[in-house]
């Protein structure tokens, strides 16, 4: 028998490393997300409805001053919504019905300001 030849397929290159996506509690460090309980919507209202309302649209600009235009960012508001709503009302009136937090109230606000000025813009350039 004559000398035996073989054939070895080298083996297939190491996938390169992924890096870890940043989360979105890093992308946007928003002063009312609490990224160890995974909550986009941590807040302590004071009990003064009008600095809280101050408060709520503060940070609203800051979340609108975050945007960057992606996807993850786009989704945020939702997420935001849905937390206010999870978290629920957190503070009553005398009769324990809840009342409504001022920090939501000028939040949502100055969302809502933001999208009439957005759509009264894109309404009169024909962009809808």
């Amino acid at each position: 028998m004559g000398d035996v030849v073989e054939f070895r397929r080298p083996p297939p290159p190491k996938p390169e490393k992924r890096l870890r996506a940043k989360s979105q509690y890093e992308l946007y460090p928003m002063p009312f997300f609490d990224r160890a309980a995974l909550c986009t919507w941590k807040v302590l209202p004071t009990g003064v409805y009008s600095d809280d309302c101050e408060t709520g649209k503060a940070y609203a600009l800051e979340f609108l001053n975050s945007c960057d235009g992606t996807v993850g960012w786009t989704t945020l508001l939702a997420q935001i919504t849905r937390d206010m709503i999870l978290v629920g009302p957190d503070t009553k009136f005398a009769n324990g019905e809840p009342s409504t937090n001022g920090i939501v109230v000028g939040f949502m606000g100055t969302i809502g300001k933001a999208l009439a000025a957005i759509a009264s813009i894109a309404l009169s350039n024909d962009a809808f």
